[in-house]
């Protein structure tokens, strides 16, 4: 019986649906499913935020459908890349879920894909991951953000909060600063909108109290600002000695960690991907009691959901004799996450970009991007 209602007790037990009959499959060996992500050295924290999320979700299963998981250190690395991928084939693993750096998993593709073996990245958000599919033949289907989400999810948010008020640009004239402001520009261009004001600083001053007087005499005083999150807490608090109340926007670089001395005002909206999944944490599991907020964390939300994935386009493919990437290419998998489907390139539609809020010393979120 191990096998025996694999497809109904993946798609009821993980998504949470009524069980339905299985339909004829392979009642052979459990499904094999290959975790990819640095367990030691600088990014092992992020690394066991994927591996406990893959774990959780297949832990959910019940044992009756428990799949075997093989762990492989990436260790962030080319050579951990290859190491792991060249373990999976070896333990005959149908799907990898994991991946967090580029340079691990573009050395790991060409051999996973050789041997015929799908990949669900949920940490490597390079466009060309993606772009470059269909020259290089890979099999790897994203379900981390591609790096343009942070564009998008921004310029939607300008949009629903200040269609009909003028708003300003302003950046600290990196080129990843320049390069995600033009593209939100251009991103809100195509709906009609415009910035009354473009503006640029100088990174890492003491006082930006030229900029501010540049923005007072603009008469605007909502801004998209893009910088580093002190420099943006500077903006702010000199705007304030000069009796300006700014309406802050910034990006995913506004969550690093703060000086105390330099606090963002109240008010201040960050946008960037949900990072906690309290409704994930499996029952039983005590709360950190040092944490400041509960978890998981991170990667252990797309990285459960990831295997929610797998486990479904296994079941399918068994149940319905067809091959695996054929599976992920066409169906809408139902997750804790909500629907998942991936586009011709590979990208899915899991968006989790929400606004967040800055209030009592911490960002609340604020609703969706």
């Amino acid at each position: 019986m191990r096998n025996l209602l694999f497809l109904s007790l993946v798609v009821a037990q993980v998504a949470g649906l009524p069980a339905a009959p299985a339909l004829g499959q392979d009642r052979g060996a459990p499904a094999a499913i290959g975790i990819a992500a640095p367990l030691e050295g600088a990014q092992a924290l992020l690394g066991r935020q994927i591996a406990d999320g893959v774990r959780a979700a297949a832990a959910r299963l019940g044992p009756d459908a428990v799949p075997r998981l093989v762990e492989a250190d990436t260790a962030c690395t080319a050579e951990g890349g290859r190491a792991a991928a060249e373990r999976f084939v070896a333990e005959k693993v149908e799907i990898v879920v994991g991946f967090l750096c580029s340079e691990e998993i573009e050395a790991a593709l060409p051999i996973l894909q050789a041997a015929g073996i799908p990949t669900l990245n949920v940490g490597v958000r390079a466009n060309r991951l993606t772009d470059e599919r269909a020259r290089t033949g890979h099999l790897v289907w994203r379900v981390a953000p591609r790096s343009d989400a942070e564009a998008s999810a921004l310029a939607r948010t300008i949009v629903a909060r200040w269609t009909d008020q003028p708003f300003g640009l302003v950046e600290d004239g990196s080129i990843e600063a320049r390069t995600l402001v033009d593209t939100v520009r251009r991103l809100l261009s195509e709906q009609g909108l415009q910035p009354s004001i473009l503006e640029t600083f100088r990174p890492a001053e003491e006082k930006q109290f030229g900029l501010v007087r540049r923005l007072q005499r603009s008469g605007v005083t909502r801004f998209l600002v893009v910088g580093e999150r002190p420099d943006v807490a500077t903006i702010a608090r000199d705007a304030a000695s000069n009796g300006l109340a700014l309406e802050i926007v910034g990006g995913e670089k506004l969550f690093d960690e703060g000086d105390p001395a330099l606090p963002l005002p109240a008010g201040t909206i960050a946008v960037g991907p949900k990072n906690r999944f309290p409704e994930l944490r499996p029952a039983g599991t005590p709360e950190d009691p040092d944490a400041a907020e509960p978890g998981p964390y991170g990667y252990y939300g797309p990285a459960f959901a990831a295997t929610e994935i797998a486990l479904q386009t296994i079941g399918q493919a068994r149940d319905l004799d067809r091959p695996l990437p054929e599976i992920l290419s066409g169906a809408t998998f139902r997750t804790v996450l909500g629907p998942i489907r991936f586009d011709a390139k590979g990208d899915s539609t899991l968006d989790l970009y929400r606004a967040f809020r800055w209030e009592d010393e911490r960002f609340t979120e604020a609703g969706a991007s």
